[in-house]
């Protein structure tokens, strides 16, 4: 399960997430394709200031994509980060504040390693 209900005072739920590959976040790819798709058909049939008014609008789409996804927190887990259903396959998660405590986070998750050796009375001699 991916989504863990914890109901106390002050987290009232968090989500496991992995951050989705450099390449595949929804801010970059469908992008990539309306660019090339606008370089291919737009500016060889219509004249330079329609094709720019054109390239403008793609534009603005594409900085409102970006700020949305600096403003929302849901958006960005939309756009950047996918459900996973274990806490080794996460490296972020998004905690989900009670309310009046607070806004919604991505907190990045650290693995720390075990240590092997165990520890006796002798040790501390």
């Amino acid at each position: 399960m991916s989504s863990f209900h914890v109901g106390g005072k002050v987290v009232d739920k968090v989500d496991l997430c992995r951050k989705k590959h450099w390449a595949w976040p929804l801010d970059v790819w469908p992008f990539a394709i309306l660019y090339a798709t606008w370089l291919a058909t737009i500016v060889p049939n219509v004249d330079f200031i329609d094709a720019m008014i054109g390239f403008g609008d793609l534009l603005a789409s594409h900085i409102l994509v970006l700020l949305f996804s600096m403003w929302s927190v849901d958006f960005k887990c939309f756009i950047q980060f996918s459900k996973v259903n274990s806490i080794i396959q996460a490296d972020a998660f998004k905690v989900t504040l009670a309310k009046f405590s607070g806004s919604k986070k991505v907190v990045p998750l650290h693995f720390r390693s075990q240590m092997t050796g165990s520890s006796s009375s002798e040790d501390m001699e």
